[in-house]
């Protein structure tokens, strides 16, 4: 399992001007839903709150994971955010969120999704990749960027 498998540069939004965190979970889940992964966005999005009041998805170095497993969801997918500016998401390390992946999947697909978090967890660990992603001029630069460090981390 590849995480940019997951992803498609349509689920790519960078530069995106939001001021909390659940708008930037309903930007990706819009986009989710126009490609056919998130069947119903306001349940999805129930979801992905639900899954936050048991703890911060924000993982820290300006980075925030939020996750959910669903019903409204068809099949596993991911979208990515770069916000303008940074978005309190209560991560440990107190930093503020620039750098989003939505992690959405279906409510039976527990190997998937734990894949997924697992994976992009030690992508993130990387200092250099989280750096790439920050200065990724477009998606396909993005999409680029994760190709080149599952290949290094593999």
């Amino acid at each position: 399992m590849n995480i940019k498998d997951l992803l498609s540069e349509k689920r790519i939004l960078l530069g995106l001007n939001a001021g909390t965190k659940e708008e930037v979970w309903k930007a990706l889940a819009e986009r989710m839903h126009e490609e056919g992964i998130v069947e119903d966005v306001q349940a999805y999005l129930d979801d992905v709150a639900s899954r936050e009041k048991q703890g911060t998805t924000g993982v820290g170095f300006g980075v925030a994971i939020p996750h959910a497993k669903s019903d409204a969801v068809r099949q596993a997918g991911l979208a990515m955010a770069r916000t303008t500016k940074g978005i309190d998401v209560g991560s440990l390390d107190g930093t503020l969120a620039d750098v989003f992946f939505l992690i959405a999947a279906p409510k039976d697909a527990d190997k998937i999704y734990l894949q997924t978090l697992s994976k992009l967890a030690r992508l993130l660990m990387h200092e250099e990749f989280r750096e790439s992603l920050r200065k990724a001029k477009d998606s396909g630069e993005v999409i680029d960027t994760i190709e080149k460090m599952e290949e290094k981390i593999s």
